[in-house]
């Protein structure tokens, strides 16, 4: 009856052992499951937020392209004031000879340096555009990096729990033993009470 009792005890710690070993394995499955959906959630923001980081830098080269096409038609106005007045004060009046080339040549001299003018300035907002462009597309390249950057690896889940070192039963040589032991000891006191 000892040894059973004992086996019996040892089985029963053993089914808790595997209790507890398939609890923890339900747990692991769990937080992998939990872990892979974050990560999914996880990736789909990313993509929505590269895709707010596209749409801000579009917005910010439409918004310096609108800011150039206004400057160029400021400037082809000023142009087109800047010929209207050369015209206006072309007129030498009744003189000849070099004088009237002089002053006719004058108002379009002046044209000219306002044009010179406004056609450089044009240039240098055109210049000024490409860089604020380029700037806007580097920054708009490095959020897109570290958006990628936090979603780059997916979870690494550790190892599943390990199994358990089941206790085993007793051996039937012990009981064997024991009750061989037992039959000794009684033969013995059996020849004790004869003789």
């Amino acid at each position: 009856m000892e040894h059973q009792a004992g086996n019996q005890a040892i089985a029963r710690g053993n089914r808790a052992k595997l209790r507890n070993f398939e609890e923890q394995n339900r747990l692991y499955d769990r937080e992998v499951m939990f872990d892979r959906a974050q990560y999914r959630n996880d990736m789909q923001l990313e993509d929505i937020q590269q895709d707010d980081v596209y749409r801000a830098m579009v917005d910010q080269w439409t918004q310096e392209d609108q800011k150039l096409d206004r400057l160029f038609a400021q400037g082809d106005q000023k142009i087109e004031k800047a010929v209207i007045k050369m015209y206006e004060n072309d007129y030498a009046g009744t003189q000849t000879g070099r004088t009237a080339g002089r002053l006719a040549a004058k108002s379009a001299k002046k044209l000219g340096q306002e044009k010179s003018e406004i056609l450089h300035s044009l240039m240098m907002s055109k210049e000024e555009a490409k860089v604020s462009k380029d700037m806007s597309r580097q920054r708009a390249t490095e959020k897109s990096r570290d958006l990628y950057e936090q979603v780059r690896f997916a979870p690494i889940h550790g190892p599943t729990p390990v199994a358990p070192e089941m206790e085993p039963p007793k051996s039937s040589a012990s009981l064997l033993l024991g009750l061989g032991q037992t039959a000794v000891g009684g033969w013995k006191e059996f020849n004790k009470k004869d003789g």
